[in-house]
């Protein structure tokens, strides 16, 4: 006896979930320019077109589902500690093809099957539309947690038919782990910043190139280095909305990830391999006493500095 195909609405939202996820994922973490877009489509057009050509019975399917997840999650897992990573998108192309090769098979499955394929097609459509809004709306209010623990539900469901309490226990997994635990950023002493912190990075790091650029996150704009608004000079004193501007980007650089240091006070000391170096090939701070880096210790951590 032929083994039964799974629902296409669900199908199709497993599927949109994973394509969303690995697009949101690649924007987040590598570049959200039009080649990442390009990539996704690209690749997922042919991995979906080798399952299509392979024309897989329906009992091959659940081997490419788990291909796809096992390709998206390994995809997953070497973008999660990366943030803005130097590479190009196109090395995940081979998981975004695998990820995409359930789509295909299914089709595949569903016309060896005798199905009818139209209505399978509108439904698996619906679904894979529900999926990337689900995919959006997870990433929005639960964090890039769910973009992985919401396929694994659905995936689970789809190996599943049959098991309700299976799927259950995959719902409640996604609601009781993918959801972010409250993270408070931190907020040291302002007028500290502004007297001590601010005129510390401007100096040291808000060149052009480096945390003078908008487009870094940290970012640092002043006097002598890129303005907000149109001074009457480059050299005038600086607003308030830039310094303002520079607490709140250093004071979320302060948010550390597990055991690591922050971000801020980790960089830009010795042996860090930051890119940001000197023409001498030097980090901002390469002795780990040198007095900029206690200043921003003393100012993250609220104690006293000597002079």
């Amino acid at each position: 006896m032929p083994r039964p195909l799974p629902s296409a609405l669900i199908v199709g939202v497993h599927l949109g979930l994973l394509q969303a996820g690995l697009l949101l994922t690649l924007s987040r973490v590598i570049s959200a320019a039009h080649t990442t877009y390009a990539l996704v489509l690209t690749a997922w057009l042919a991995g979906s077109a080798l399952g299509l050509w392979s024309r897989a019975p329906a009992r091959d399917l659940p081997r490419a589902l788990l291909l796809g997840l096992v390709a998206y999650a390994a995809a997953a897992a070497a973008l999660a500690r990366v943030d803005f990573a130097a590479a190009s998108p196109w090395w995940f192309a081979p998981a975004v093809a695998a990820a995409g090769l359930a789509s295909g098979t299914f089709f595949a499955a569903a016309v060896a099957g005798g199905a009818a394929t139209g209505r399978v097609f509108a439904r698996e459509t619906y679904g894979f539309l529900a999926g990337t809004l689900l995919a959006a709306a997870g990433y929005a209010f639960l964090g890039r947690h769910a973009l992985l623990f919401m396929p694994l539900v659905t995936g689970t469901i789809l190996f599943a038919p049959r098991r309700p309490r299976a799927a259950a226990a995959a719902l409640a997994v996604l609601f009781s782990g993918c959801d972010d635990p409250e993270r408070v950023v931190p907020a040291p002493d302002r007028a500290r910043f502004g007297a001590e912190v601010y005129p510390l990075l401007l100096r040291d790091c808000a060149f052009p190139a480096c945390h003078g650029d908008p487009r870094r996150p940290l970012f640092v704009p002043g006097p002598g280095r890129t303005r907000l608004g149109m001074p009457e000079s480059p050299l005038d004193e600086p607003t308030r909305a830039e310094v303002d501007l520079a607490y709140d980007r250093a004071r979320a650089w302060l948010l550390a990830e597990g055991d690591e240091p922050p971000p801020l006070l980790h960089k830009p000391g010795p042996r860090a391999a930051h890119e940001g170096r000197d023409e001498h090939g030097r980090n901002v701070y390469e002795d780990p006493d040198a007095p900029g880096l206690a200043i921003l210790r003393g100012w993250a951590e609220g104690q006293e500095v000597s002079p």
